[in-house]
């Protein structure tokens, strides 16, 4: 299964433009449940390269859980050609797709154990989806940019009939326009990416959502954020437990000298059907 980042880049400036000799360069810093990683982006034309490593927790003879890191990943998407490589850097291998990527067939989602989603038995919303949006007033200069400080209130509020738990995000964040991307990206929205994606992957139906709008709506990208997120879950026997995570991340933006290479398969590489994304069996923690 293809890694799929947990933002959506859409990128582009006069400021900051990449050129057929220059390309945009971006450092992701995220923390995440205490721990931290980093994701490499490089922007040029209708081309990109993303750069990370998964992580996973693996559990020692004591109990302890520690996160382990997996092979250099690297995934570049060619708008001219129509494709998506995904490279492992350490094996030198790589697998190929079509781009933008075509919907799965019911044969290949029962393959990968996907049940088929279940249209919405009426048209009566299910599921809120209210978003408090306040713009603090506050400015600064970040990377050329005039950057907006903005604190982004979304819940989601099960109604009757819904499959979905109760949740509250708030996000603390400073925003700048920054808002092309590439023109073959299927994921191209308003407001930087950030919708609400719904989707019954247990087979129920799927939920219908309401949405709900407080303040302007923020469609800046965000260079710095601090996500608190409280989640309540019912468990089989009734009981309801809570949850909370805090999700940092910080952006840098450079343009750099262009590097062909880049977004090009290296020699040597060979093609594979499926790359090895994750941490071996013999990293020293059991499973």
């Amino acid at each position: 299964m293809r890694y799929v980042p947990a933002w959506f880049l859409f990128l582009g400036s006069p400021l900051l433009a990449a050129s057929q000799s220059t390309a945009i360069k971006m450092t992701i810093r995220t923390v995440l449940w205490g721990s931290a990683h980093e994701q490499l982006v490089y922007l040029q034309s209708d081309r990109k390269r993303v750069e990370y490593r998964n992580v996973v927790g693996r559990r020692s003879a004591t109990g302890a859980t520690q996160p382990v890191t997996g092979p250099r990943i690297a995934t570049i998407t060619r708008c001219d050609l129509g494709q998506i490589f995904d490279l492992n850097l350490d094996a030198k291998t790589y697998s190929s797709a079509p781009y933008p990527p075509k919907p799965f067939t019911d044969a290949q989602m029962k393959a990968r154990g996907i049940p088929a989603p279940q249209p919405p038995t009426s048209s009566k919303p299910t599921l809120r989806i209210e978003t408090t949006t306040v713009d603090t007033g506050e400015r600064k200069q970040m990377f050329g940019y005039t950057a907006r400080h903005v604190i982004i209130t979304r819940k989601q509020v099960p109604l009757a009939g819904s499959h979905s738990q109760s949740q509250v995000a708030v996000t603390d964040g400073w925003f700048i326009d920054f808002h092309q991307g590439l023109s073959c990206n299927p994921l191209r929205q308003a407001a930087g990416g950030r919708g609400v994606w719904l989707a019954a992957v247990t087979g129920q139906p799927m939920d219908v959502p309401e949405f709900i709008g407080h303040g302007k709506q923020e469609t800046g990208y965000p260079v710095q954020e601090v996500v608190i997120t409280k989640s309540e879950l019912t468990l089989p026997d009734g009981t309801r437990k809570h949850f909370e995570s805090k999700f940092e991340s910080f952006v840098t933006l450079e343009k750099v000298p262009a590097d062909p290479s880049l977004f090009e398969i290296p020699k040597g590489f060979k093609h594979v059907k499926e790359i090895e994304r994750n941490p071996s069996s013999s990293s020293g923690w059991s499973s």
